[in-house]
């Protein structure tokens, strides 16, 4: 099991089976653009389990990011540009369509739902 502590920047994973858990600060081990430094908040699995997607609770660049389940590695999907439209707004109700081809997330304070598909045509895992 998988959750977030928003006040404390943290990812906890459950081991139920072992009866453990691990903590680790979200965003840590970054790669490519972007950057997460605000409050951790919704997630949920791609099919594979390969990834774990979530948004953050408000902050100066809203977007949704992923965790690599094999390495810890953290990465953008999409961020706000700060000081923009989206500044200090909040991204909401990720989601993946059934045949996991399109990635939906909102843009609170706004009301607006994005629509993301791979350039590759592949499914989100």
């Amino acid at each position: 099991l998988y959750f977030m502590a928003k006040k404390d920047f943290k990812l906890i994973v459950l081991d139920l089976q072992r009866e453990t858990y691990t903590t680790e600060r979200t965003g840590k081990k970054f790669y490519g653009e972007g950057g997460f430094g605000d409050q951790p908040d919704q997630n949920m699995f791609g099919p594979s389990r390969k990834y774990i997607y979530f948004c953050e609770d408000g902050g100066a660049s809203p977007g949704v990011y992923a965790r690599y389940s094999e390495d810890g590695t953290y990465f953008t999907l999409f961020q706000a540009i700060p000081g923009g439209i989206y500044d200090d707004d909040e991204t909401v109700g990720i989601a993946l369509s059934p045949d996991n081809k399109r990635f939906y997330a909102g843009i609170q304070h706004y009301g607006i739902i994005f629509e993301f598909m791979r350039d590759d045509g592949l499914p989100f895992e």
